[in-house]
């Protein structure tokens, strides 16, 4: 683990984008902390979505303290491990990916399961602002 050093590269290899293994437990885990459930799981943010975006050049402008921060946030350990961090969007009940615009919308993790779960954000400062409150 070098929090110090990150690059675009070392972020991105932190993240999950794709859905993968996995997908009927966090569906169960989904419906548990919001009732989203099955809708969540078809909907993903794509590698290139402005808000998995936002998040790299978040961690990259981060310093170390901030990083270390990140990581106890979504898997309660301040250190990089094996195993990548799984980004699923906050939805709506009819599968529609809500936009930060409410405190009911804040991101969330699920420790054991090395998930975060976000809001689609329209910009970058507000992203970071959220990030990082």
């Amino acid at each position: 683990d070098n929090v110090d050093n990150w690059n675009d590269a070392t972020v991105r290899k932190l993240f999950k984008l794709d859905g993968g293994k996995g997908a009927a437990e966090a569906m169960v885990a989904v419906a548990a902390i919001g009732g989203e459930g099955g809708a969540a799981m078809s909907r993903r943010f794509g590698p290139s979505s402005p808000t998995i975006q936002f998040l790299v050049q978040a961690l990259l402008e981060a310093k170390p303290k901030q990083r270390r921060q990140f990581l106890s946030f979504v898997t309660s350990i301040p250190i990089a491990t094996p195993g990548r961090i799984e980004v699923v969007p906050i939805i709506s009940p009819n599968g529609e990916f809500l936009p930060m615009q409410d405190p009911s919308c804040l991101p969330r993790a699920n420790t054991c399961a090395r998930r975060l779960y976000l809001p689609k954000f329209e910009t970058y400062d507000t992203f970071a602002q959220i990030l990082w409150a």
